[in-house]
Parts: C-alpha cells; structure tokens; sequence
C-alpha cells in the first residue's frame, strides 16, 4: 500500500475508534442522568427517524464515493457530478422529510416534542457530503472534522445535560452537532469544486444506479434488524435479546480496522479502475487480502482466548452466557473481512452492483429462514447460528462471482502461518487469563503479550508480507528523522 492509502486508513481507523469509545464515556452518565424512560425515548424516536434517513439517502454514501473517484481528475467533471448527486440527494431528502412530517401526526402527544427535534437529523443527513472527501481520498478533513464534532458534542452532553427533563437538549446537541458538522465540511469544499450549472434531466440519470446500491443496503438493514425483532418474538426469554446485542456489539467493535480498509480502498480502486489500470487494480487486491487474513485470523484467536476474561468483570453474572455467544460468533470477523474484499473492494467500485446486490439478499433470506428454524429453540444461540451462515453464504457468493476473472494470489502456505502463530498465541494468553482472572490489567496483560507473540513468531517465520510492513515502518521513521 502507498503511502496516502495508509495514511487515509489512520485517520478512518482513528475516527471508527472514536465511535466505538464515545458511548463508553457517555452512556454511565446520561443513564444516570435522563434515566431509563427518557433514554429509552431517545433511542426509539432516534431509531424511527433513521428509517428516513435510510430512505432519503439512499446508496448515496458508496454511490458518490465511487463516481467522485472516478471523475475526480478533471475538475470540471467532478463540479458538475457532485452538484448534480447533491442535488439528486437534497430533493430525496426533502421528500422522505415531508413524509417524516405526516408519520409526526401518528405519534404519541407525550413523545411528539422529542419526534420533532429528531427532524434536526435529516436536515443533517441532505446536507451530509463526507461522501465527496472520500471518494477524492481526503479522509483526513472529514475525519478530523467528524472527531472534532464528537468531541464537542461529549462535552456539550456534561456541561449541559443533568436532569430528566434536559432530554430535548440532549437530542438538540446529538443531531445539532451533526448539521455544525456538515457547515463546516461545505467551507472546506472550495479547495476541490467550482459552481458549475446543472440540469435536472443530469439530475436524474444518477437515481436509477443510486437505487441500485440502496437495495443491498436495505437488504442489509433488513436482515440486522430482523434478527433482534425475530428473537424477541420466537424465543420466550426476552432477556436474549440483549444477550445476542452484545455479543455482536463485541465483534462488531473490533470489525472498524478491518472494513475501514474497505471505505478506503473503494475509491482508489473506482479511479484507476476508471483509467484502465487493470493491473493495478489486482495488486491492490491482492495486498489488502493479505492484510484481511493477516488481521483477522489473529483477532479470532486472541478473542476466543481472552474473552471469559473480559466478559467476567466487564458484565455481571447474568450475563455470562455472552462469553460462548461472543465465541461462536468470531467466525464472522472472517467472513466479513473477505467480503469486504470482494463486494466493498471490488466489485462496487467496478460497478457490479448486480452480483453485490445479489449476495447480500441471499444472505438476507438464508439469515431469515435458520432464524425462523432455530431461534424457537436455541434462542440467542441460533440467531448467531443463522448470522454466521449467512455473512458465509454473502462471502461464498462474492467469490464465486469473481474466482474465475482474478488471481488473488491466495496461498495455503502464506495463511497456514497466520493460523500456527495465531494458535501459538491462544496458549500464553489462556494461561495469563487464568492465573490473573477476569480484570482489566489481565485483559491489558493478555492484548500485549498476545500482539507480541503473533508479530514475533512472523518474524521468525520470515513472512513476506509481515517482513515488508516492518520495512515500510521503519523507512517511514528513519524519513521521519532525516527531516528534524
């Protein structure tokens, strides 16, 4: 990977670890503060105002992306496609706003308030252009920007928010902040675009492909959502539910540094794809495949050792059965890492929306039916049954569309290394867990002497890839240091 790419996926990593640990900071206080009844009614009108968004927006976050980058070469071009996909994205949003307005009529007096200052969301939403930054490959001001607005929207939560009835300022700061947010990024967009006249008829030739790409987002949506209405409807204990939530909010928290490597490949591969560079477009494949396995085997190993650690002083005793729902539901990380490569890299960017579309709906009725099968007896167990399944069959679908256009470059030989030193791995963490028990410094402990056992047995396994990662480190310093 160059150096920009690298870059890039930082920065993304360093705003994805930002989300993942805002919650942690801020959910102890407000649940104190708004308590239950008024948390739990920003969760739901949160949740039903997303369900416009969804349709509003539409596939515009990977759709912009991808036509940015392939255009983004030609100013000129560039002007005129962002405004005419903006402008395709506003209008949509504008509808599916009027629409919002009319489902506030069907809603309860005593949430009605708290509806309607949900609505500052989808004015965020049509004015949202992180998709532009990304498909020119400048992740570093939006994910400056996006971390900027987190951070001030934390503090702006403990400086403001302290009784129950502060609910309509906690919601204000959530969704406000995201429309400061989106002001901001448009002053920044002068550097890259010039005012360009458009007409609607241009407009509209970007609906259908948009469509396109909203179909497997909607099946996606679908099919994640499914799984916690499904269970809370065909097993008889609720309390599942909230077990089967945090095992895939786990595996989900540890998933950003592999799949942000997808939102920052998509729009280089969209570029020279669109130049022709066909060879290029491979070797680019080929590394970041690598990097999937050399990421993912290890994650799988390291959660499956050191989880019963974790989850012991982490949650209280009710919920130890997270620990097996947690483990069973690690092979995902695989799965998703490899589609990730084949949909997100690949064929999105090349404009194969079909056979993308197509896996993901497959994945959508094959998660339905074992849900319906299984969950009535299994509970959790057989929602994470029924969700490892079907990220398989999207991943075996993917493949199948294209193992007979590329050569990947896969080898047994290179993957059975990541497997043995992963394997090594498990044992030192293991023994670490039992002889500190569940705390936090074992959890640290076992992280660290995990990471250096894995890098260390690659090293005396002289693994390519592993090997040029560490030269590449290294240059970096040592180009570093030769500038100070």
């Amino acid at each position: 990977m160059d150096k920009k790419i690298l870059q890039n996926y930082f920065y993304n990593i360093l705003y994805q670890l930002l989300v993942v640990l805002a919650p942690m900071i801020t959910v102890p206080y407000v649940t104190r503060t708004l308590g239950a009844t008024m948390l739990g009614i920003s969760d739901w009108t949160g949740s039903n105002v997303q369900w416009f968004v969804l349709f509003g927006i539409m596939g515009v976050s990977i759709y912009g992306n991808r036509e940015i980058a392939r255009v983004r070469d030609d100013q000129t071009k560039m002007s005129k496609t962002f405004f005419e996909i903006f402008t395709m994205q506003f209008l949509s949003m504008c509808a599916s706003t009027l629409v919002y307005f009319l489902y506030l009529f069907t809603v309860q007096d005593s949430v009605r308030l708290y509806a309607t200052i949900q609505t500052i969301s989808l004015l965020s939403v049509a004015l949202d252009i992180t998709w532009f930054f990304y498909g020119v490959e400048d992740f570093k001001t939006a994910s400056i920007r996006n971390m900027i607005i987190k951070i001030l929207g934390i503090i702006l939560i403990f400086a403001f928010v302290k009784k129950p009835s502060d609910l309509a300022l906690f919601i204000v700061i959530n969704a406000g902040s995201g429309v400061l947010g989106q002001l901001i990024m448009w002053t920044q967009l002068k550097q890259y675009v010039k005012w360009t006249p458009i007409h609607f008829k241009d407009v509209l030739k970007h609906f259908k492909p948009n469509l396109m790409l909203f179909i497997p987002q909607i099946a996606t949506s679908v099919y994640t959502m499914l799984d916690v209405s499904m269970l809370g409807y065909l097993y008889a204990d609720v309390s599942h539910v909230s077990f089967y939530n945090q095992a895939q909010r786990f595996i989900k928290m540890f998933l950003f540094f592999i799949t942000s490597i997808g939102s920052v490949m998509l729009p280089r591969i969209a570029n020279i794809h669109a130049k022709g560079q066909d060879e290029e477009v491979l070797r680019f494949l080929r590394t970041t495949l690598r990097m999937a396995l050399y990421l993912a085997i290890p994650m799988i190993a390291g959660i499956i050792s050191l989880i019963p650690y974790f989850i012991g002083w982490f949650l209280d005793d009710t919920y130890q059965i997270v620990t097996p729902l947690i483990i069973f539901t690690t092979p995902i990380i695989l799965f998703i890492s490899l589609s990730n490569v084949f949909g997100t890299q690949y064929l999105l960017p090349i404009g194969r929306t079909k056979e993308y579309t197509r896996s993901v709906i497959l994945g959508a009725l094959t998660n339905f039916c074992l849900n319906a099968l299984l969950m009535p007896k299994f509970g959790a167990f057989g929602a994470i049954t029924g969700s490892v399944i079907a990220e398989l069959m999207v991943t075996l679908t993917q493949w199948l569309s294209i193992r007979g256009q590329l050569d990947l470059g896969f080898r047994v030989r290179e993957v059975t290394k990541y497997v043995i030193a992963s394997l090594v791995m498990m044992l030192p963490v293991h023994f670490i867990g039992e002889a500190m028990g569940p705390r936090f410094t074992t959890n640290l402990i076992q992280i660290a002497v995990g990471v250096i056992v894995y890098f260390g047995l690659l090293t005396l396994m002289k693994d390519d890839f592993h090997m040029n990662l560490i030269r590449k480190v290294l240059n970096h310093r040592k180009g570093e240091a030769a500038h100070e």
